[in-house]
């Protein structure tokens, strides 16, 4: 089938993904370079643009204005997903005129109206936020994670994520009562309950919905950089191994850090050609001994190799991933990917 310019076909296994994680960063606008990539993507996680922020750096977006906004950005997103793909949104509201604007939650309601599932809200804690003073508020310490998806149970691996149970077992089990030998049932007749005997052999547990990772010391050259762990964690619940991951609004490339660590491919989308180049950098910096393959590409045609490539890494990508069935074929937006 013939889309965008691009042949599709089934996925690919096998030796294909063999080889080394490749991270493709594009210059161009999300919406224009997702539909080359239909039904290929296994999660989306990004921090998008937050409302008038730094002004300097995004094209400004009043918080009044947001939601319609990025509707615009619905369709592109959803139909890059699989069916059992998943949407990651880190992002935070905005203080107008000394009151929190909603504009996050109508955000959200916004999409949950227009087909997405919301499968769980996470909260990212900062243990080390921004000092300041406001006359009204304390300082921000966390920001929100939104987990979408386009069915109500997507792909997730829970064990990707677990955590040491900790040494407050050894306590508690050494000294059971005849109560934690069978299941109690919650005395306000919830349904819920626990034997907690049945820990006793357990090493790991789930973790929370609640992320605690410091804030990353510099902003690497660009104003809002979260650290990479944040959605490396993520990736490991939410993608398969060998899995594609995208950022839509890839900004210094922590997310492409992150993908490439865990063996994922991905695709970093960047407007900003400097913040593109940035991401590059950064890539190319943990990039020892040429443990993945990277490749900058402008819509002008030209692009950029690490470590120098015959074939462009985007054609190995998308011959992996079943979006190319015979060679000469070229998306307007991703320029020739072979000859």
């Amino acid at each position: 089938m013939l889309l965008g310019g691009i042949w599709m076909s089934s996925p690919s296994s096998g030796s294909l993904f063999d080889a080394r994680p490749i991270c493709i960063i594009i210059t161009e606008d999300s919406r224009k370079v997702l539909p080359s990539f239909k039904n290929s993507v296994d999660l989306i996680v990004t921090s998008p643009p937050y409302a008038d922020a730094r002004k300097k750096h995004y094209e400004s977006i009043h918080p009044d204005h947001f939601v319609e906004w990025f509707r615009t950005f619905h369709e592109p997103l959803w139909n890059a997903l699989k069916p059992s793909g998943s949407l990651v949104i880190n992002i935070k509201d905005k203080i107008v005129n000394s009151v929190r604007h909603r504009y996050v939650w109508h955000t959200i309601e916004m999409l949950s109206s227009l087909g997405w599932f919301c499968i769980d809200d996470y909260i990212w804690h900062k243990p080390n936020p921004m000092p300041g003073y406001w006359p009204t508020r304390l300082r921000d310490g966390w920001e929100y994670c939104f987990h979408l998806a386009k069915s109500p149970k997507p792909y997730t691996n829970q064990n990707a994520v677990r955590k040491p149970i900790g040494d407050w077992v050894k306590a508690r089990l050494s000294n059971m009562s005849e109560n934690d030998l069978t299941r109690q049932n919650s005395v306000n007749k919830s349904g819920f309950g626990r034997n907690i005997s049945r820990w006793a052999d357990k090493k790991t547990v789930l973790p929370s919905n609640v992320i605690s990772l410091p804030l990353v010391g510099v902003n690497k050259g660009h104003p809002a950089v979260f650290p990479p762990e944040l959605p490396e964690f993520f990736i490991r619940l939410l993608s398969p191994p060998n899995g594609l991951i995208v950022d839509p609004f890839a900004g210094s490339g922590m997310t492409g850090l992150a993908a490439t660590n865990l063996a994922r491919d991905c695709i970093l989308i960047e407007n900003n050609k400097d913040y593109a180049k940035l991401a590059f950098r950064n890539l190319q910096d943990a990039c020892a001994d040429d443990k993945f393959e990277i490749e900058l590409r402008f819509t002008d045609g030209q692009n950029i190799c690490f470590p120098k490539q015959k074939v462009s890494p985007l054609f190995n990508l998308q011959k992996r991933h079943g979006l190319i069935k015979r060679t000469g074929r070229y998306d307007r937006h991703l320029q020739p990917v072979a000859g």
